[in-house]
Formats: structure tokens, sequence, C-alpha cells
């Protein structure tokens, strides 16, 4: 019997959400950053993502960055967020596992959610289930929902 892989990056992802990028020092996300695979986000303001800190609930996974910075500086001015669907993102430790749910590390990869005893009132506190760990690449895929 042979072994098949399976690849369901990127299922149900559409459509993708225009946002603006977190000007925010290392907060905000550079095409070096995507290229790097770091690419996990949170909501920081209207209509605007960014890094988040270390235990911030993850929103979705920026897929490209415009090349038309925001004025005055190097940054992006606006970015497509994939928000939902399954998602690919480079992991940090603690290592997710299949089945948990994720949050992102602050700089563009995702962790192991840690235990809240305080789940706010109508869902869960995190946000991403994790459905497939590769411990060799440390990467997982994230159903968004």
């Amino acid at each position: 019997m042979s072994t098949y892989a399976i690849d369901n990056e990127g299922i149900g992802c559409g459509p993708y959400l225009t946002m603006t990028v977190d000007a925010s020092t290392d907060k905000d996300f550079s095409q070096d950053d995507l290229d790097d695979g770091n690419a996990a986000c949170v909501i920081s303001d209207d209509n605007e993502v960014g890094m988040g800190s270390a235990g911030d609930k993850l929103f979705g996974k920026v897929v490209w960055v415009s090349t038309d910075f925001s004025p005055g500086t190097t940054l992006p001015a606006t970015c497509a967020v994939q928000a939902r669907g399954v998602a690919r993102f480079n992991y940090d430790s603690p290592a997710p596992t299949v089945n948990s749910m994720v949050e992102v590390n602050g700089a563009g990869k995702v962790r192991l959610a840690t235990a809240d005893a305080d789940i706010a009132a109508g869902g869960h506190l995190m946000r991403g289930q994790v459905i497939a760990v590769d411990s060799v690449n440390a990467t997982c895929d994230v159903w968004l929902g």
C-alpha cells in the first residue's frame, strides 16, 4: 500500500479580506515575513492586522502584502488575509498537537494555545483547530472556520 500525502492547505479559504497593515514596531508584515512563512495575524485595529503579542487570538493568515507603502514608511499599505478554511502556519514552542487550538507567538507563527479558566462567554477563547502537524518542517494545518 502506498502512502498518500493529504494536503488541505487553502481549502475553503476565499474570499480574502483586504486589510491595512499594523504600523507598530515589529508588528507589521513585510514580503520577507511571508517568504519566511511567518504570516499568522491578529486584528489590531479597525480593518487592520498585525503580528500581535504572544498569546493573542489568531485571526488568520496574511497571504500577500501590497507593493504600495504607507505614506512616509516602507511598510505595505494593505494586505490580503485568509480568515477561513485551512491555513498552513509555521509553529513555535509549545508545538501544536492535532485537535488542539492555537494562538499567535507575536512573530508571525502559531503555538499551542495556553489553558485558560476564563473562557469568554459565547465561545472558545482561541481560534483555529489543528488538523495536521508536520514536525519535520515545523508547520501545522489549522482549520480557521
